[in-house]
């Protein structure tokens, strides 16, 4: 796939594949917990089990995602945006609005949150279970 490809398909959105994740022997509890803030691990019991995936995706948006250090420069770029997925609710998203997302939050380094940096990295996953939506 050429770099013009990519650029094209921008428009396509993207969410986290929680069967993939399953099917990979992936858990969103764990990979969330760090995401989370101290008060909403307590408070969703992270470390004793699986916590609801509606409980991880409501305390990501409405508390987590709030606080300053929730994404940071120095996170790595994948993480970032897993924590802007969990954040949205897994809603899809373009690698555009994603992009904006990760702007906002990281503020530094906009070549690499562009739509081709993004797509290439979304592609290339094997680890959060990005995946296209409806493809």
């Amino acid at each position: 796939m050429g770099i013009d490809d990519m650029v094209l398909e921008s428009g396509q959105r993207w969410a986290i594949n929680l069967d993939w994740l399953k099917a990979h022997d992936r858990s969103l509890t764990t990979m969330a917990t760090g995401a989370l803030c101290p008060r909403c691990r307590r408070k969703l019991k992270t470390d004793r089990g699986e916590a609801k995936t509606s409980d991880l995706f409501k305390s990501a948006k409405s508390c987590c995602s709030k606080t300053p250090d929730y994404i940071t420069p120095g996170l790595p770029l994948q993480e970032s945006a897993f924590r802007v997925m969990l954040a949205n609710g897994n809603q899809p998203l373009t690698l555009e609005e994603l992009g904006n997302q990760l702007n906002d939050r990281r503020g530094i380094d906009v070549y690499r949150t562009s739509p081709v940096v993004l797509s290439r990295l979304m592609r290339n996953d094997r680890h959060y279970g990005f995946q296209p939506v409806g493809v």
